[in-house]
């Protein structure tokens, strides 16, 4: 009865507690799992809760740094992309410029380079007057001391005037003219052996002394004596005056040139 008695109460005392330990693993789960639910239904309602937790997120954010904006230092000018089609033929867009005040920029508008003027012409350099030439026959021309002959080839008209051999003989031409210079051709033959000389005077006053009329192969060789002499406008008188006692040579004709 004793070990009876002994056997049956150690069983029943020693099987209720091996049931509670064999309890113990649900119990802890159902803590855990209960706790696990109730921290995510906080998280749930509450999300901000997490991020306030955060320990990085306890001091505030640094302000940005701004640039200091000097008044005199000229606009930044940044160029803007281009492209073939974008581009006029006449005009290219360019990049807005920002400013100071930080308002929006405004696009700028630049014309392409309007072509150099061209070079305008030299002027002209003055065209002078064109000169007139006047022949002057001297056998049709007033006469002292010489006469009017044929007897040599060459000559101009009708004739030609023969000096005398004296001093004194002369030719004179009534021309006309315009106020100024004019050139005077005298178309003359020598065939003596030295030169022989006449002085020329213009309206009674004489221009030029002992003007040369040098030898000539012949006298049917002719040559020419230019002077140049100041004429009024009008009517003006041209005379060839002998100066040596040989006379003066064979003269053809007096050309006036103005």
């Amino acid at each position: 009865m004793e070990d009876d008695f002994g056997y049956e109460g150690r069983r029943r005392i020693r099987i209720p507690l091996l049931e509670r330990l064999r309890a113990l693993p649900l119990v802890a789960t159902g803590v855990f799992t209960a706790a696990l639910i109730a921290l995510i239904l906080t998280t749930v309602h509450r999300p901000a809760t997490w991020n306030d937790a955060l320990p990085w997120e306890d001091q505030p954010s640094a302000a940005p740094v701004v640039a200091p904006v000097n008044p005199d230092a000229p606009a930044a000018h940044t160029p803007a992309p281009r492209t073939p089609a974008a581009r006029p033929a006449t005009t290219a867009s360019a990049s807005a410029v920002p400013s100071a005040g930080g308002t929006a920029p405004s696009p700028i508008t630049a014309t392409s380079p309007a072509p150099p003027p061209s070079p305008s012409p030299s002027p002209s350099p003055p065209v002078p007057p064109q000169q007139r030439t006047t022949r002057y026959e001297a056998e049709s021309a007033s006469r002292s001391q010489a006469r009017t002959a044929n007897d040599h080839t060459g000559y101009s008209g009708s004739g030609f005037v023969d000096y005398d051999n004296t001093t004194g003989g002369y030719v004179q031409w009534n021309v006309q003219g315009k106020a100024g210079t004019a050139t005077l051709r005298l178309r003359f033959a020598n065939g003596g052996c030295c030169h022989r000389t006449m002085d020329i005077s213009v309206n009674g006053g004489t221009v030029h002394r002992g003007v040369r009329f040098d030898p000539t192969p012949r006298w049917d060789a002719w040559n020419t004596v230019t002077v140049t002499v100041t004429l009024t406008a009008g009517a003006n008188t041209v005379r060839a005056t002998a100066t040596g006692r040989e006379g003066g040579p064979n003269v053809d004709y007096l050309e006036v040139v103005q």
